[in-house]
């Protein structure tokens, strides 16, 4: 389920793998493993072209392809406890939504379990990325934390933060959602104004605010 533009998932379950900026690069040989088999969707073995928008979907719908996935962003997220980083996000939890019935909300969460074993034996945390159709399932995966991309725009922080009580991570991009974000909040998540591309402070384009 972790998804690709042109190439693998971050450092993820079903979509991206944990969020792994500044975690390091992902190894020719691992994208090479992931376009031979690991892609879902009619032409299997042709992995996306770059920049081209489009989506690649990893198969994680039978045992063996997830065990094939999880050793590949298991290194990543052991890259991200060597590194001294203290969690990781599996991103792309919803990736059945787009697969066109070649994987089930049951498939991702067997991934994004099996990912959350190999963050803990790393000593790392592990948070749900968004989908909060899921969250009934998070202490079968394992998730510590939540991380919810706009839930006050979509009025979501509620549901996330009677799962994850003080341990969820809210992000918006327009004020008007962080302000229904911060009504919200009553102490029980961090909420955060940001640009979409996180421009470091000085660019252009960068955003933060706080409530």
């Amino acid at each position: 389920m972790p998804s690709a533009h042109g190439r693998l998932p971050e450092s993820s379950a079903p979509g991206r793998a944990g969020d792994r900026r500044g975690g390091g690069r992902r190894r020719r040989g691992d994208r090479r493993r992931a376009r031979t088999g690991l892609l879902a969707g009619k032409r299997r073995h042709r992995a996306v072209p770059p920049r081209t928008g489009r989506e690649a979907l990893l198969d994680v719908s039978t045992p063996d392809r997830r065990a094939a996935a999880a050793a590949i962003v298991g290194a990543w997220i052991d890259g991200c406890a060597h590194r001294g980083f203290q969690a990781v996000e599996p991103d792309n939890l919803d990736s059945y939504e787009r697969s066109g019935g070649r994987l089930t909300p049951g498939d991702n969460v067997a991934f994004a379990a099996l990912l959350a074993r190999r963050a803990h034996a790393d000593g790392l945390a592990i948070g749900q990325k968004n989908t909060a159709e899921l969250l009934s399932r998070r202490q079968s995966i394992g998730f510590d934390f939540a991380v919810a991309e706009e839930c006050g725009r979509y009025d979501e922080c509620d549901r996330y933060a009677s799962a994850y009580p003080g341990r969820v991570f809210d992000i918006e991009y327009r004020e008007r959602d962080l302000k229904a974000a911060c009504r919200d909040r009553d102490g029980r998540l961090s909420v955060v104004l940001r640009d979409r591309d996180v421009s470091p402070p000085g660019a252009p384009s960068h955003r933060f605010a706080t409530c």
